[in-house]
């Protein structure tokens, strides 16, 4: 049996965890000012340079920002944060995100394979068909919760390539840890037959180059997650 390395998290990861949990808790609201970085490496009994690199890297995250010769600041992160607050975010809460980050990731993901399928299915070819046919053909109905989130990402991730459009796969490697989250809940709750009813219709509005009916299925298999039979959170719960 091989047993994995133990690694301690540094002091600047411990600074950063604390903070990002004060915040995201509200103890600590946008707009207030921390305490200067020598005040802070005394009040938590670390370096200051640990404090200084956690603040520099929270301030690159979107959850602070630094205002020269004024002082650091809880930033808007949900304005002004990049993706990787999502995570922060999910950390937090035990792997977890409120309704209204949940929703939001649906709904964005939604919008990207709809303009994937209105690029993509005019220009893809026979290959690229069989392609998405096989990955999908990887899901069967005994396929485990976390794996089955893996095939579904990458048969989304692989169907935003062949759109043409460069950047749209980068879109969708941003949203990889949420989403495979939000699918693996979905798997556990439903199972795979939806999924593979879904990629089957997909797939058969494809062959037939019926872009409207692909949008049509993405945006009704969306909105089933988010407020009909399937949903993946119940709001009321949360």
């Amino acid at each position: 049996m091989a047993y994995r390395k133990l690694i301690a998290p540094t002091l600047k990861e411990l600074f950063i965890k604390e903070l990002e949990g004060m915040i995201l808790s509200g103890e600590l609201h946008i707009g207030d000012r921390l305490p200067p970085e020598r005040e802070l490496a005394n009040m938590m009994q670390i370096s200051r340079s640990a404090v200084n690199d956690g603040i520099v890297e929270m301030a690159r995250k979107g959850f602070l920002e630094i205002k020269p010769r004024q002082g650091t600041y809880v930033a808007d992160y949900h304005k002004d944060g990049t993706l990787e607050i999502l995570v922060s975010i999910m950390s937090y809460n035990g792997g977890q995100l409120p309704p209204d980050e949940i929703r939001s990731i649906l709904e964005l993901r939604g919008v990207l394979l709809n303009f994937g399928l209105e690029k993509a299915v005019p220009i893809m070819t026979e290959q690229q068909i069989v392609r998405l046919e096989e990955q999908s053909g990887r899901i069967s109905s005994d396929t485990p919760p976390r794996e089955a989130a893996r095939l579904s990402y990458d048969f989304d991730h692989m169907l935003s390539g062949f759109s043409g459009n460069t950047l749209l796969p980068l879109f969708f490697c941003s949203f990889k840890l949420p989403i495979t989250v939000l699918w693996e809940r979905y798997f556990s709750l439903y199972g795979t037959e939806g999924m593979i009813r879904r990629n089957e219709e997909l797939l058969a509005a494809i062959r037939l180059r019926d872009g409207g009916r692909a949008q049509a299925i993405i945006s009704n298999s969306i909105k089933a997650t988010i407020s009909g039979d399937t949903q993946i959170y119940d709001p009321v719960s949360l």
